[in-house]
């Protein structure tokens, strides 16, 4: 395979929402507007039903970091499987109905018990906020996953999970695996701190953090951060920054990439399908710059839609690299 993701697997609600209406009675707390975090059990079903009466379900649609971007790759005409666990519940059956509708090989992904659920929430400011209740995600442990099968693809693609058996796992995973891994740590990951870090990011080949998971992680601006995830042990740095682009270093240079100009319906999973036409350019054997471009082009093309309604085709991809020569 070209690719295999590593990552939670999670049912995305969007809502659109006047986030003044949350939480019931007082102004929704300006420190949690774009953030993404973890919701108690308790926490989370109090969360959704004031949603569910105060706000409108714009989209359900399968989502989880890595998935988003092997989803995208699969669209592109890769070859890709996943790792991870859903509920043996009707969320689950979604999820896996989604990815092998575009070809990924899900026969590595365990069902039991309860599946993730993500609840991302929009206003017409272009706020959002994501609430994660993870559930059987958080219980991927050594034994269920098969490196041998990872060892086969070309690539092994991974990201954050919020529970510490999960990622318990992914440490065992980034050190026993022999193919390039690309990591994109998230907000959830980056929280942890670099030591806690360290040991997925030293095995690292490439690492996908955004402009705020750079500072969080090293307390520095973007450039001078990811000169300093550059010396941990990657190879590419490739640093995203919204409506402002991507910077890109490795050894042999770097580069801004401006962002391009589209008309935002939503920016979920921007980042996992920028990663997507990133990992898609190296592939194809593209240069780094080249690279980042056909990620942009790619994330562009993504936030046209809610969900996975607008990723990327194969036809983009072919049409991008034949005008590139």
């Amino acid at each position: 395979m070209d690719v295999v993701g590593v990552g939670a697997l999670n049912l995305d609600l969007i809502y659109e929402i006047d986030f003044n209406k949350l939480p019931k009675g007082g102004k929704y707390p300006q420190e949690i507007i774009g953030r993404e975090r973890g919701a108690a059990p308790e926490e989370f079903s109090s969360l959704l039903k004031k949603v569910k009466k105060n706000g409108r379900l714009l989209k359900k649609s399968g989502g989880g970091s890595a998935a988003n971007t092997v989803y995208a790759m699969a669209k592109m005409g890769f070859s890709c499987g996943f790792i991870g666990k859903v509920g043996k519940d009707k969320e689950g059956k979604v999820l896996l109905k989604e990815l092998k509708e575009v070809g990924v090989d899900t026969t590595k992904i365990k069902q039991e018990g309860k599946s993730g659920i993500c609840l991302i929430l929009l206003d017409k400011k272009g706020e959002r906020s994501i609430f994660i209740s993870p559930n059987i995600n958080d219980t991927l442990r050594d034994n269920e996953v098969d490196i041998d099968y990872i060892n086969k693809a070309k690539f092994l693609h991974m990201t954050s999970f919020l529970g510490e058996i999960s990622f318990a796992t992914q440490k065992r995973i980034a050190k026993e695996a022999k193919v390039p891994l690309s990591f994109d740590p998230g907000e959830p990951h980056a929280t942890k701190g670099l030591k806690k870090l360290m040991p997925i990011l030293k095995r690292s080949f490439i690492l996908f953090p955004t402009e705020k998971e750079v500072e969080i992680l090293t307390g520095k601006d973007y450039k001078n951060g990811a000169k300093e995830l550059l010396g941990y042990g990657a190879k590419i740095v490739v640093c995203t920054r919204g409506e402002k682009g991507s910077y890109i270093i490795s050894q042999e240079g770097e580069w801004e990439i401006p962002a391009r100009k589209e008309k935002v319906v939503d920016t979920t999973g921007a980042g996992d399908v920028y990663a997507a036409g990133f990992l898609a350019g190296l592939l194809k054997g593209a240069s780094l710059p080249l690279c980042g471009r056909l990620a942009t082009k790619s994330a562009a093309q993504s936030i046209k839609g809610y969900g996975k309604e607008r990723y990327p085709s194969k036809e983009l991809l072919t049409n991008f690299l034949k005008e590139q020569g």
